[in-house]
C-alpha cells in the first residue's frame, strides 16, 4: 500500500473544473488535476462520505436566490424542488502523478412543474506542507509534494534530492543506489541497466546554472571510477558551455546527458505513474467527514 498522502481535508472550495452533466458519464469530459495537470483516476459509488438531499437542496436555493440568476424567480414551479433525487454520481478523482483528489457527489434534483436541476457537490484537500530538510522524509511523500511545488526543490536538503533522484531511476528500470554523503568521489548516484554497465550520476540541487568546468570535473570522476557513461541532473539548468562540454565528451570519451529541472519533473512524472494512489490512501474517513461546497448548479430542461 502506498504511503498516506501529505493531503488533509479541507474547508476550502476547490478550483478543479469538474465535468458538465452529459446523460451518460462515459460521455463527460475528464477531469485533470490542478496542480500538475495530470488526468485523474476516477473511482465511482464508494460509501466514504454521506450528502443528503437537504444538502443539495440548500446550495440550490444560494443559487436561485442570487440576484444574478437567469431564471425564474424564487418560488416558482420550475424552480421549487420535488424532495426527492432521480439520479445520483458519487465519484473520487485521485491524481495518479502528485496523490491530490477531489470528491464529487452530484445529484440530478426534478422540479415541481417540468424542470430538472443538476447540482455538484465538491470536497478537496489542501497540501500539507512537508519538511524537506529532513533527510529522513518518506520519498514517495516528496516525489508527489514535488509534483505539486517542484518549486520547493530549491529549499530541499541536497542529500534528499540526490535520494530522490535515485528512487525516480529506480522506478524507471535501473538498479540504482545513492552512493555515500561525503567521499563519494563525484558520483551521488550508480546505475546498472542490466547490461552490466555502470552508470554515474551526479546531482546538483543549486540555483546557479551548471558551468563547463563542472561537466568536466564529472567526466574526471568518471574515468577515473570506470563507469560506461554518465548522467549530470540539475535541480536548475546548464551553460551553454555545459553543454558544449558534455557533447564533445560524448564524441571523444564517452556519452554524457544533460538533465536538467524540466526534464527531470518531465522523468518524475512518469516515474510516479508506477505509485498511483487508491481511494484506501486519500485520508478520508467517515471519522472525519469531508466539508461539501457548492461546485455547480444547472437546468437540464429549456426555460
Amino acid at each position: 500500500m502506498n504511503q498516506p498522502r501529505r493531503h488533509i481535508p479541507s474547508n476550502i472550495p476547490s478550483r478543479c473544473e469538474l465535468p458538465f452533466w452529459r446523460g451518460s458519464i462515459e460521455e463527460e469530459d475528464p477531469v485533470h488535476c490542478i496542480y500538475c495537470g495530470a488526468g485523474m483516476d476516477d473511482y465511482y459509488d464508494l460509501d466514504l462520505w454521506d450528502v443528503a438531499f437537504e444538502d443539495f437542496a440548500a446550495f440550490h436555493e444560494v443559487m436561485i436566490r442570487d440576484p444574478y440568476f437567469n431564471g425564474p424567480p424564487f418560488g416558482h414551479p420550475h424552480v421549487v424542488l420535488g424532495g426527492d433525487i432521480v439520479e445520483r454520481k458519487v465519484c473520487l478523482h485521485i491524481c495518479p502523478a502528485c496523490g491530490w483528489w477531489i470528491a464529487e457527489d452530484r445529484a440530478v434534483l426534478p422540479a415541481m412543474h417540468w424542470q430538472h436541476w443538476a447540482v455538484t457537490l465538491a470536497s478537496a484537500p489542501v497540501l500539507e506542507e512537508l519538511a524537506l530538510n529532513d533527510i529522513g522524509a518518506p520519498l514517495q511523500q516528496v516525489r508527489r509534494y514535488l509534483m505539486q511545488k517542484f518549486e520547493a526543490r530549491a529549499s530541499m536538503h541536497p542529500r534528499l534530492f540526490e535520494l530522490t533522484v535515485a528512487s525516480v531511476f529506480g522506478d524507471l528500470g535501473y538498479l540504482a543506489h545513492a552512493t555515500g554523503y561525503s567521499n563519494d568521489g563525484g558520483v551521488d548516484v550508480i546505475l546498472e541497466d542490466g547490461s552490466g554497465a555502470r552508470i554515474g550520476v551526479q546531482v546538483k540541487r543549486r540555483r546557479e546554472a551548471v558551468e563547463v568546468e563542472q561537466v568536466r570535473a564529472f567526466l574526471g570522476a568518471l574515468v577515473l571510477g570506470g563507469y560506461t557513461r554518465g548522467v549530470y541532473v540539475s535541480a536548475s539548468r546548464f551553460s551553454r558551455g555545459a553543454h558544449k562540454a558534455a557533447r564533445r565528451s560524448t564524441q571523444a570519451v564517452m556519452p554524457i546527458e544533460l538533465v536538467d529541472a524540466g526534464r527531470f519533473f518531465d522523468m518524475l512524472g512518469y516515474a510516479q505513474l508506477r505509485h498511483r494512489p487508491r481511494p484506501e490512501d486519500c485520508n478520508i474517513t467517515r471519522a472525519k467527514p469531508l466539508t461539501f461546497h457548492g461546485h455547480d448548479c444547472c437546468h437540464l430542461n429549456a426555460l
